[in-house]
């Protein structure tokens, strides 16, 4: 109920300030579209939240299409999507799984609509290939899981020195693999922590909740859980106090949704480091409506500026009141003049 009134008071509250951003004319009304996995998931509303904004600031209609964490439905629903507005659109895509980006990009290339990905993408499938593709973005997805295994590290009883079990994501995701190398970069500069078992949950909060089950069942001294995202993290909580272990054994997770940030403040989870979907949203629907507008020339861009990362922001119990109340339930006012401002590495 508290995540239903979150969002709720979030889309009530949403006011974006878009100064410069050109808009189409009545006569000519693009739709903006966002791709995600579900509404279910905070995370991923955001995306919707921001879109909807966006629409409304800029006087265009807006659909989200949620695959529901199904790739054939995703592809079904942007066949659609290209039917219903007859490619009168541009496209901020969070792509299922990785390999689902080359059927995408197909579909969206043949059909001549700009668009902008996140997160997923094959390392040999390159941009330049397709000439509406304008962008793929991801934040540091090592750097989150590194972030977050040593903030977890510190919460064991003797601080950098214990063992723990590792909930994953789905396998073939980029965001769930970088997080991952992220854990394993962490247990290598800290040799006396040990990771005794680790399973998939594919980012579901009940799946989460059983695997961590029958994890501790196995291994019942762990003195931390280490989790791929928060969506997951709600899951291993339950769990960790079903077991007598709420705020002995904490857990961690990306994606800053509202139940994470009460887990840090009830002490039962150590961090989560928070993607600003919304940003996401109008940032790559932003960036695709220049490019249809004729004012981003994409194969102008840098190779550096067309995969790149962003930034995102840690949050620990330090922090995790003010960085609520000051940007998580108000809408920040984001620079989409420059779609660069949050750069901080090309991807290669």
């Amino acid at each position: 109920m508290k995540k239903t009134r979150f969002l709720v008071a979030l889309l009530a509250g949403l006011a974006v300030s878009l100064s410069g951003v050109v808009q189409s004319s009545a006569a000519d009304k693009t739709t903006l579209v966002v791709m995600i996995r579900g509404l279910d998931n905070p995370y991923h509303a955001n995306y919707a939240a921001g879109a909807k904004a966006l629409g409304q600031a800029l006087g265009l209609p807006v659909d989200v299409l949620s695959s529901e964490g199904n790739s054939q439905k995703q592809f079904a629903d942007l066949k659609a999507e290209i039917a219903k507005t007859g490619g009168n659109m541009v496209v901020n895509v969070d792509p299922n799984e990785a390999p689902d980006v080359v059927p995408i990009a197909k579909m969206l290339e043949d059909a001549g609509v700009y668009w902008v990905n996140w997160w997923n993408k094959p390392d040999d499938v390159k941009l330049q290939t397709y000439p509406h593709w304008v962008g793929h973005i991801a934040f540091d997805a090592v750097e989150q899981g590194y972030f977050n295994a040593t903030e977890l590290f510190k919460t064991f009883k003797t601080p950098n020195k214990g063992s723990i079990i590792a909930i994953q994501g789905m396998l073939s995701n980029n965001a769930a693999i970088g997080r991952f190398q992220g854990l394993q970069k962490a247990l290598k500069e800290f040799p006396d922590v040990k990771l005794v078992q680790w399973e998939a949950a594919d980012w579901d909060t009940n799946k989460a909740y059983e695997v961590t089950k029958q994890l501790l069942a196995a291994h019942p001294d762990v003195d931390g859980v280490w989790s791929a995202n928060d969506n997951m993290a709600i899951g291993i909580v339950a769990a960790l106090k079903e077991a007598g272990l709420a705020g002995k054994v904490l857990t961690c997770g990306t994606d800053g949704i509202p139940d994470a940030f009460d887990a840090i403040e009830a002490g039962s989870q150590a961090s989560t480091e928070f993607m600003d979907s919304r940003y996401q949203a109008q940032l790559g629907l932003t960036m695709a409506l220049a490019a249809k507008d004729g004012k981003l020339d994409v194969k102008a861009i840098s190779p550096e500026h067309r995969a790149f990362l962003i930034a995102g922001t840690h949050v620990t119990r330090d922090n995790v009141k003010t960085f609520v109340a000051e940007t998580v339930k108000v809408m920040p006012t984001y620079d989409l003049k420059d779609f660069y401002s949050k750069w901080v590495a090309a991807i290669k």
